[in-house]
């Protein structure tokens, strides 16, 4: 049995949205077969600078994320 979670391909090519656990998730790609460490974090936007680049707070437990993947067409 697999420890990873495979992804199905659903409508526009997406898989469902996940919620991922936010240190050591790793994914299992589905092309290369290779497995790939992801890292996720939650913040809120707090300012906006001219030069696109911003301030921005992480944001604590409970607070969550999603993600959600699909090939890159080509």
């Amino acid at each position: 049995m697999s420890r990873f979670k495979k992804m199905v391909e659903g409508r526009g090519g997406w898989c469902e949205w996940q919620a991922p656990v936010m240190k050591g998730y790793l994914m299992k790609c589905c092309d290369c077969g290779l497995v790939h460490e992801l890292q996720f974090k939650t913040f809120v936007e707090t300012e906006q600078k001219r030069d696109g680049r911003f301030t921005m707070v992480e944001l604590p437990w409970p607070i969550r994320v999603l993600f959600r993947a699909r090939r890159q067409r080509t």
